[in-house]
């Protein structure tokens, strides 16, 4: 187990995946790694999973903290390497235009921007043989996958 604190203050306990996968507030997310803040709408909250609502209109299902919530604007984390690039970017939960592309070896992030002008880094592990199909100034589909997003408390 793991303990996030902030100003002397304990935020976050839990197993470090749990932690990683489902932080609760917006200094866990960021204290534990890169990650994207998107802002939606919180529909409706059902067995601990609510159903969110992007700009694009799209709604998908995201985790929930321990808490009560209001129906309406929050924000909601979802991991770079828990999103994928898709050039239909019709059906995709997020639409965006690729600004930069950054080849790790092992892996490719793409920095996007959606919503006008929100930024949002998708990361995926590259593949022998594999074609370079996203290209700067792309306008591209942004896709999250299951269980992947998770509303924050703050």
């Amino acid at each position: 187990r793991v303990a996030v604190m902030r100003d002397g203050k304990i935020r976050q306990i839990g197993a470090p995946r749990e932690v990683y996968d489902h932080p609760a507030e917006r200094f866990v997310a960021h204290f534990i790694g890169e990650t994207n803040f998107l802002e939606a709408e919180l529909l409706e909250v059902v067995d601990g999973v609510g159903r969110v609502r992007f700009p694009s209109g799209v709604e998908i299902p995201a985790s929930m903290p321990t808490g009560d919530f209001t129906i309406g604007k929050v924000n909601v984390v979802v991991r770079p390497e828990h999103a994928e690039l898709s050039a239909d970017n019709a059906s995709a939960a997020l639409q965006g235009t690729v600004e930069n592309i950054v080849y790790f070896g092992t892996d490719t992030h793409y920095h996007l921007r959606v919503h006008g002008n929100t930024p949002v880094v998708v990361r995926m592990q590259n593949a022998r043989g594999a074609s370079d199909s996203f290209t700067i100034g792309s306008e591209v589909g942004i896709s999250i996958k299951t269980n992947a997003a998770q509303v924050l408390i703050d």
